[in-house]
């Protein structure tokens, strides 16, 4: 059979034998790119699922009921079991910041809990007036970020967070995850601490093998940070002790908490002791863990927390900011020094804004207050 093709071929004129070459280069040419138009084209990131909750997961206001918990100015929660947010809904997409040079992107961490983040990569770092020919060699300390907003409103796709990891990652030029913790009422307590935590392991696995590029070829997990703000500067302190009772973790270097949501039962310090104010910090604290833990708790209080226990807080480095109007300031001090005083053998910072509410600084970047606590935030985040 075959030596009769190839005799019938030999056979051809050579005109004929060229038509014959061209149209099985041109069939070949079909079967490569025909699969090419035919399949549809996908972006090479996929859009993130909606973690955050929406504004308002109520069909009407008007047929949700009463109210069943009021927690203006975040939410209100309906007897329905919907719940209208009034605040931190709002998203900007990733990309590239022209007034920084920071790059973003969004990442999903776990398909089965919406667990997702959005990551930060500063520019490359000019020398003389020139990029620096080797800066794709340079290692990057590694920042974990958890945002704010009392753990039921907020998200790292929120404007003002979003234009804070692109202005704090350009001054101390470090790789950093921006997580989006699930939220409470949905998901009360301690579903954002869970969630933290599967994101600081997948960010430690990341940066020692991949397969996410930023972490694994620009981290450096031997300079390992985690800081947040309010509720974020909660679930540092709370990752920093989980770290020390648990192995197999990374270790951390240093933890930033600006101004953090502590709170107890006991006045300490300067805080209020206007009993109205200090109810009402327990029963908002109630209703974000779904009352699985009291206002005495170390989650919440870590001045609860024995010596002994503390001491074990995993890192070596810590400053704490406060804001001289915030309720929660005397206490954010009180965690300083009882830390100082339980042997815990780190080193302790502190820094202080007079005359400003909490996290001012989110809601006025511009001011001169704001750049130099950015300031002060970035330089202990570079510090070698």
């Amino acid at each position: 059979m075959v030596s009769k093709i190839k005799h019938r071929l030999a056979s051809l004129p050579t005109l004929a034998k060229a038509a014959l070459l061209l149209l099985t280069l041109l069939l070949l040419l079909a079967a490569i790119l025909l699969p090419i138009f035919l399949i549809p084209r996908h972006r090479r990131e996929q859009p993130l699922p909606p973690a955050t909750p929406p504004r308002d997961n109520c069909s009407t206001r008007a047929n949700a009921g009463a109210v069943a918990f009021d927690f203006s100015p975040f939410l209100v929660k309906y007897r329905s079991g919907c719940v209208h947010r009034m605040d931190g809904t709002d998203r900007v997409p990733a990309g590239l910041d022209a007034a920084t040079g920071v790059t973003s992107k969004d990442v999903l961490i776990d398909h089965a809990t919406g667990l997702s983040a959005r990551m930060y990569l500063p520019p490359p770092a000019a020398a003389g007036g020139k990029t620096k020919k080797k800066e794709e060699d340079d290692l990057l300390p590694v920042l974990v970020f958890y945002h704010g907003g009392a753990f039921v409103i907020m998200s790292p796709f929120e404007p003002k967070y979003h234009a804070y990891l692109n202005a704090l990652v350009a001054r101390a030029r470090v790789v950093a995850v921006s997580v989006d913790y699930r939220l409470a009422p949905e998901h009360p307590l301690p579903a954002a601490y869970d969630d933290s935590w599967a994101a600081l392991h997948w960010v430690a696995k990341n940066a020692r093998a991949g397969p996410e590029p930023w972490l694994r070829d620009r981290g450096n997990l031997s300079r390992l940070y985690l800081a947040g703000d309010s509720a974020g500067a909660n679930i540092v302190h709370n990752m920093a002790m989980r770290a020390g009772n648990e192995s197999g973790g990374a270790a951390i270097t240093g933890i930033l908490l600006l101004d953090p949501y502590f709170w107890g039962k006991r006045p300490v310090g300067a805080e209020t002791t206007d009993p109205a104010t200090r109810r009402q910090y327990e029963v908002t604290w109630s209703f974000v863990c779904a009352g699985r833990y009291g206002i005495d708790d170390p989650r919440i209080d870590p001045l609860a927390t024995p010596p002994a226990e503390l001491r074990r807080l995993a890192c070596s480095r810590v400053a704490v900011t406060v804001s001289g109007l915030d309720d929660f300031e005397a206490r954010g001090k009180a965690y300083a020094a009882a830390l100082n005083g339980s042997g815990w053998g780190g080193e302790i910072v502190q820094y202080e804004t007079a005359g400003e509410r909490h996290v001012y600084f989110l809601d006025a970047p511009a001011s001169p207050k704001s750049a130099k606590e950015l300031a002060f935030a970035a330089g202990y985040l570079s510090r070698e």
